[in-house]
């Protein structure tokens, strides 16, 4: 049975899930994490899925570290397979950014390919600075690499660079809930 491995840009998500369910106000606790990595997999092996997100700051709102760090958790305890890796968020011109992410997201789409982890890898981020990771991994590895987006925008480097492109749309969305349908 073929062996997947899910990265998953947990920002791009929770940015794109807003804009497709745009009038339902979606947080990111309403998104249904488990729903996607299920529609992902597809009858597949699913070795393991990483999560991306950056850690909130304790020191500049408590409250939300918290939120966070029980989402995390219930997260962690409620979906099998599951891991998250956290980066760091830093100001920068009155704005948090997150940084090392897609730098965590390479080294473990890398380092798990040249270990024979997995078959295919499905990668869901519209960020081209995968690009070379991907050609790496299919070229020198032989793995597949699955690339799921929320939109059709995105860079052709990215897109071509994957063997397959998978689009993400409302009637999607909605019909593998990927939000509650109360929402």
């Amino acid at each position: 049975m073929e062996r997947v491995m899910i990265f998953i840009d947990a920002e791009y998500v929770v940015q794109k899930i807003r804009e497709l369910g745009s009038k339902l106000n979606l947080g990111r606790k309403d998104i249904e994490w488990k729903n996607i990595i299920k529609w992902v997999v597809n009858r597949r092996n699913l070795i393991r899925c990483y999560y991306y997100s950056a850690e909130l700051s304790k020191d500049e709102n408590p409250k939300t570290y918290h939120e966070q760090q029980e989402l995390l958790r219930k997260l962690k305890v409620n979906i099998p397979y599951f891991e998250v890796r956290l980066g760091r968020l830093v100001r920068f011109h009155h704005e948090w950014v997150q940084k090392g992410l897609d730098v965590k997201i390479a080294v473990d789409m890398f380092s798990k390919a040249v270990t024979n982890q997995y078959d295919t890898a499905a990668l869901v981020s519209g960020d081209s600075d995968f690009v070379e990771v991907i050609k790496e991994i299919k070229d020198m590895h032989g793995k597949h690499v699955e690339l799921y987006t929320f939109d059709t925008a995105i860079n052709d480097s990215l897109k071509f660079a994957a063997d397959m492109h998978i689009v993400v749309d409302a009637q999607t969305a909605k019909r593998y809930r990927f939000w509650p349908e109360s929402k």
